[in-house]
């Protein structure tokens, strides 16, 4: 029984050593198949660098477009009840005209083609929600882009330093 016992451990040990013997080689056989060259892996490294810059870039848009969404909500549903109260509009530059507020249910909306329609508040904040929760969608795919991009610049920097290493290894040993 005993013996029995052992015999299956020295089976279980040898099948673990061969799962991960396998293991090893198919890691090898995927290190070899995307091993870069010095320029090679710097090239992508700055190209991944880039990618970076310009993500870190979309994503500040993108929050930025999150932040005057809500404001601009904000401001609508405050103005609800301002019917017949007076107030100042920016025209820009530090310019203000005083204005009294006649109709809080509707306002007008700028369609991009140099034309003007008339919308109730309830329909502009639904679509600036819209808009919101697409912008916000937006910012979480950058946030993943942006995690596998600087995963993928830590793996090159660390083989980078690798090579930088072996090259310095091999000019120590001359």
């Amino acid at each position: 029984m005993k013996t029995e016992k052992k015999s299956k451990k020295k089976e279980e040990e040898k099948s673990q050593e061969k799962a991960e013997e396998i293991k090893d080689q198919q890691k090898q056989k995927i290190v070899k198949k995307i091993q870069l060259t010095p320029q090679e892996a710097y090239k992508f490294f700055q190209d991944e660098q880039h990618k970076l810059e310009h993500l870190n870039n979309d994503l500040t848009k993108v929050e930025q477009a999150i932040f005057e969404t809500d404001k601009t909500i904000f401001a609508l549903k405050e103005l609800k009840d301002s019917k017949g109260k007076e107030v100042f509009i920016n025209f820009g530059n530090g310019i203000f005209a005083k204005a009294k507020i006649e109709d809080t249910k509707n306002f007008c909306v700028n369609t991009g083609t140099k034309a003007m329609i008339f919308r109730t508040t309830e329909k502009i904040i639904s679509n600036l929600e819209k808009r919101k929760t697409s912008a916000i969608d937006s910012a979480k795919k950058l946030h993943q882009l942006q995690t596998q991009t600087q995963q993928n610049l830590n793996q090159l920097y660390k083989y980078l330093t690798q090579l930088q290493q072996k090259s310095q290894a091999k000019q120590d040993n001359l």
